[in-house]
Order: structure tokens, then C-alpha cells, then sequence
């Protein structure tokens, strides 16, 4: 017979210990484990945060840069130019700002490099953001600016760009047909189209006054918006007035162009003689001052036609004018001893349709205006096929039974108002208008091209 051994309570002692040691060991290495699986987790989400943040700044920046770019106007022939023009710009805007030194913006043909702008974080912790903006050409070169902004935040660096482009003329000239800097009356049954399209046929009024900035009485028409910037400024359309388009009562305070008649001046030839001119051929003329003659029956006029102040010109019958008529700017403003009056039937043409003669080869790329007057009040009471270019005088006046186009825009340029009445009809043909007409400042502002995020 076998007989069990029995286990003593030394031996039950040991197997305790060993198996206390085995657990030991188990919770020691789970703690080792879970501290490291805590320190991974605390680091991705350190990580995660200093990454986000990075993001963040680099939004920012974007928007920093954005916010003061678009419709920046902008000069520069080439890229070293628009670079300099741009940080100039930066320059101006940030120069009180306590985030940047715009001294230290540089700008070289490469482009604009911006110093590092600090900005706060989370838990008392800062980042920077970095701007650098680049063009490929000149303001006249189809240019695309492009900035690229990049965030750090710790170890975390973040970069993302978006483009402009050079957009070439004034708003104000493509937006409106007719603009002007005091209020735009219209009664009767005066009327203003569009030739191609409604919107053409749209006006807008920067007057600075509390009242109606724009008003439209009788059964006046207007195929576009009716606009006006000025605070208080108001847009009035009586029970049979039409507004085709919207009413826009909070309009940009639009930059308006300046008149540069100087240039002209080196086109006249000939000195004008008399006040009565009847089936005369007339050719790059200046008109002395106090001279005011009168153009009558099939007077044809080509080339530059040349105004002094004072003076009153007036052009009677059937009057043809190939080319710009070009005031000089009086040195005392008084639109009583200024005027240009178009009382007949008037026929004209651009000066792209000049004769090919030596002549008038400069002229010739003076293309995009009729009517270049400052100073003047230009009235138009006869008829008109077509005006190929913008009429632009301090004052302009439509009455009668006026029809015709403008190829161009019509600018009345002071404060005293741009009337339409009676049955005057305006219309207006932007179509292959070129974005600077002769005699106005060239312009160039920066647009945001949409869709240009990448990071």
C-alpha cells in the first residue's frame, strides 16, 4: 500500500512567494506598459495640438495678407517693381502695428520677405508666422502674385499659398456706365440702356450728401443697378421709374481716375481763326482761349482738337469729329465761361479710324475717349449715332431728344449734378473698350484669384 506525502506549511509558504513574485512582475510590467502607452498618447496629442496650431497661424497669415491686398492698387514694370510697390504698401498699412517691424520687410526681383510675427497660443505658449510674396512679371504682364504664408508652433511647421491677379482698370469703369461724383438726375423720359448686356446701363453716384444721391423721376429707365456709397446717401425712383437691376445703397467708395490732358498738347499743328467755321476740313487744331466758335454744317474735324479756357464751342449742323476733343484745365473753376455744347446732329468717330498719316501715329494708340474735359460742362442736346470712346467733363448734360451710343462710360467729374431730361436715351456699348481710356490714370489692383488655396 502507498501512502501520500504530505506537503508541510514551509512548502505552501514558498509556493505563495513565488506566485506573489509572478503577480509583482505582471503589474510591474503593465505599469511600465500604460506609463509608456500615457507618454505616447500625451506626445500625439502634444503633436496634434502644435499642429493644429500651426495650421491656425498659417490661416492667419493668409488672411493678414489677404485682407490687405485685395483691390490693392499696385504699380511695377516688371517684378522687382510690383515686389517694391507691394511691401511699400505693407509698409504703410502695418506701420503702427505693434505684431511686426515693417522695417524689416525686404523686397528684392524674388520677391517680399516678411520678419516673423509672433503671435499668442494656448497655455501661455507663442508661434510665428511668415509671410513671402511673389510675382512673375509686371503690372502689365497677365501677372500672378502668389503668397505663401507659414505657421510654427514648437516643433510643428505648417505652409499654404493662394494667388492674386493683376486685374487691370478701375472698378468704377467696369462696373458702371455712368458715374458720377454729385447726383445723377434724370426726368422726363430720359433713358439709359445697355447695349450687350443690362448691366451696362448701371450708375453709381459717390456724392457726398444726406439726401437723393441718385434721382429718377417722370418714367425715366435704366436697364442696370442704381448705386451710391456716401452714408445717408439715398436712391429715389418715382412710382413710373424703372431700376432694372438691384439698388445698392452701400456701394464701395469707388477710386475715381485723374484727367492728364498734357499729353495732348503735342499733337496740335494748327491754330484756329475765327468763330463761324462752315464746310471747313480742320486738322489737329487748338482753339485759344475766348475764341468760342461755332462748328456749323458738315465741318469735319480730325485729329486733336484742342481747347483753352475760357471758351464755348459749340458744334451746330452736321458736324464730324475723328478723333478727341481735349480741354485744357481752367485755372478758376467756372462752368459759365467752360462749355462744350453738341447742338446738332453729331457723327464720331475714334481716332483708331484716322487717316494713315505720319500725323497722327501717336494719336492714333489714344484710343478709348471722345470727350476729355475738366473744368468744362459738356452738353449734348442733337442727335448721335455713336461716340466712340468715354465722355469725361466736370458736368454733363443730356436733354432734348437725344439718342445715341457711348462706346465708353459717361464721368461727371465735380460737384454739380449730371442731368438727363426730356427724351434723351443714352446707350451704353462697352464692347472691346480698352481698360484705360486715353487722358485717365492707369490703374492696376490686386484680385484674389478663387479657388488658389493649396497648402
Amino acid at each position: 500500500m502507498t501512502t501520500g506525502q504530505i506537503i508541510g506549511p514551509r512548502a505552501l509558504r514558498g509556493s505563495a512567494i513565488v506566485l506573489t513574485l509572478i503577480f509583482v512582475a505582471l503589474f510591474a510590467c503593465l505599469a511600465a506598459a500604460l506609463a509608456v502607452a500615457s507618454e505616447t498618447n500625451l506626445a500625439i496629442a502634444r503633436n496634434h495640438m502644435e499642429i493644429n496650431q500651426a495650421a491656425n497661424l498659417t490661416e492667419s497669415g493668409l488672411v493678414l495678407a489677404q485682407r490687405e491686398l485685395g483691390g490693392l492698387p499696385v504699380t511695377g514694370a516688371d517684378a522687382a517693381g510690383l515686389h517694391a510697390s507691394v511691401a511699400d504698401l505693407f509698409g504703410a498699412a502695418w506701420a503702427n502695428s505693434p505684431m511686426i517691424d515693417v522695417a524689416a520687410i525686404t523686397h528684392s526681383a524674388s520677391g517680399v520677405a516678411f520678419p516673423a510675427i509672433t503671435l499668442p497660443g494656448p497655455a501661455g505658449r507663442t508661434g510665428t508666422v511668415t509671410l513671402w510674396i511673389s510675382a512673375d512679371g509686371g503690372v502689365e504682364d497677365d501677372t500672378t502674385l502668389t503668397v505663401t504664408a507659414t505657421g510654427r508652433f514648437g516643433e510643428a511647421v505648417r505652409s499654404a499659398s493662394c494667388d492674386f491677379r493683376v486685374e487691370s482698370g478701375y472698378r468704377l469703369l467696369r462696373n458702371y456706365g455712368v458715374a458720377s461724383k454729385a447726383p445723377i438726375v434724370m426726368s422726363g423720359k430720359a433713358r439709359v440702356d445697355g447695349a450687350n448686356e443690362s448691366q451696362e446701363g448701371s450708375m453709381y453716384s459717390s456724392a457726398q450728401i444726406h439726401g437723393r444721391a441718385i434721382d429718377l423721376g417722370g418714367t425715366t429707365f435704366i436697364t442696370g443697378n442704381a448705386a451710391v456709397s456716401a452714408d445717408g446717401a439715398e436712391i429715389y425712383a418715382g412710382s413710373n421709374a424703372t431700376i432694372g437691376g438691384d439698388r445698392v445703397t452701400d456701394a464701395p467708395d469707388h477710386e475715381w481716375p485723374t484727367v492728364e490732358v498734357e499729353p495732348f498738347e503735342q499733337y496740335v499743328e494748327n491754330i484756329l481763326v475765327g468763330q463761324s467755321h462752315d464746310d471747313e476740313t480742320l486738322v489737329n487744331i487748338r482753339i485759344p482761349a475766348d475764341t468760342n466758335p461755332t462748328f456749323n454744317g458738315n465741318t469735319s474735324l480730325y485729329g486733336i482738337v484742342y481747347v483753352e479756357s475760357p471758351n464755348k464751342v459749340t458744334f451746330n449742323g452736321n458736324a464730324t469729329v475723328c478723333g478727341i476733343v481735349v480741354c485744357e484745365e481752367p485755372a478758376v473753376a467756372n462752368l459759365d465761361v467752360n462749355q462744350l455744347k453738341f447742338t446738332g446732329t453729331l457723327s464720331a468717330s475714334g481716332v483708331e479710324h484716322l487717316p494713315d498719316e505720319s500725323r497722327y501715329d501717336g494719336l492714333r494708340h489714344e484710343t478709348g475717349t471722345f470727350v476729355l474735359a475738366p473744368g468744362f460742362k459738356a452738353v449734348f442736346s442733337g442727335n448721335f449715332n455713336t461716340l466712340n470712346g468715354s465722355i469725361v467733363a466736370d458736368q454733363v448734360c443730356f436733354s432734348g431728344n437725344i439718342a445715341g451710343t457711348v462706346r465708353g462710360n459717361v464721368l461727371n467729374m465735380s460737384p454739380y449734378n449730371l442731368t438727363m431730361v426730356g427724351d434723351a436715351h443714352v446707350t451704353i456699348d462697352k464692347s472691346n473698350t480698352p481698360d484705360h481710356p486715353a487722358g485717365l490714370s492707369r490703374n492696376y489692383s490686386l484680385v484674389c484669384v478663387k479657388r488658389s488655396y493649396r497648402e
